[in-house]
């Protein structure tokens, strides 16, 4: 690990203890407040059975092992439903499926929770009692340096999370 550089460039103005007094009310506005909830698959690579040659694994034959669900309340957004056809020329063999999912966690939940998001994991939105949405990560939000992402100037506080819908087929939380 690298050696540990204090962030001094804003002191006058905003510290240390403004951040963490930021973002815990961020933290109590989204597990309380908010109360939205995404269930985390994580692929556990260490277990899982990879190819050496292509660093790919089966899916077809349960080769893909997960670590155990996690609910993390986060914030989010599933966008409009698209319809897709299977033919686009003549339409034919239409079909529809869920839109895309953004979603905002903040970095101290993920420490809190003892887990990380990365490209390839799922996650599930309970839609309904007895309905989930699932959606496999395209986008962790692990590269967050823009200044959208930072609070008073300071540092990173929160991951942008992009996933794309799934199929039953591909993945069913079991």
């Amino acid at each position: 690990m690298g050696s540990y550089n204090p962030i001094g460039r804003n002191n006058l103005f905003y510290s240390e203890e403004d951040f963490q007094l930021e973002t815990s009310l961020v933290e109590d506005y989204i597990e309380e407040d908010l109360n939205q909830t995404i269930i985390l698959y994580e692929v556990d690579r260490k277990k899982t059975a990879i190819n050496s040659v292509y660093k790919e694994t089966a899916v077809d034959n349960g080769s893909i092992r997960y670590k155990p669900p996690r609910e993390l309340p986060c914030m989010f957004e599933i966008k409009d439903s698209e319809i897709k056809s299977y033919d686009t020329k003549t339409a034919n063999g239409i079909y529809s499926i869920s839109g895309n999912f953004e979603g905002i966690i903040l970095i101290r939940t993920l420490e809190k929770y003892h887990c990380d998001i990365k490209r390839g994991d799922y996650i599930a939105v309970q839609i309904d009692t007895d309905k989930k949405a699932y959606f496999v990560v395209t986008n962790d939000g692990k590269i967050n340096t823009s200044n959208s992402n930072y609070v008073g100037s300071y540092k990173p506080a929160y991951r942008k999370i992009e996933a794309t819908s799934t199929t039953v087929n591909e993945f069913s939380g079991k």
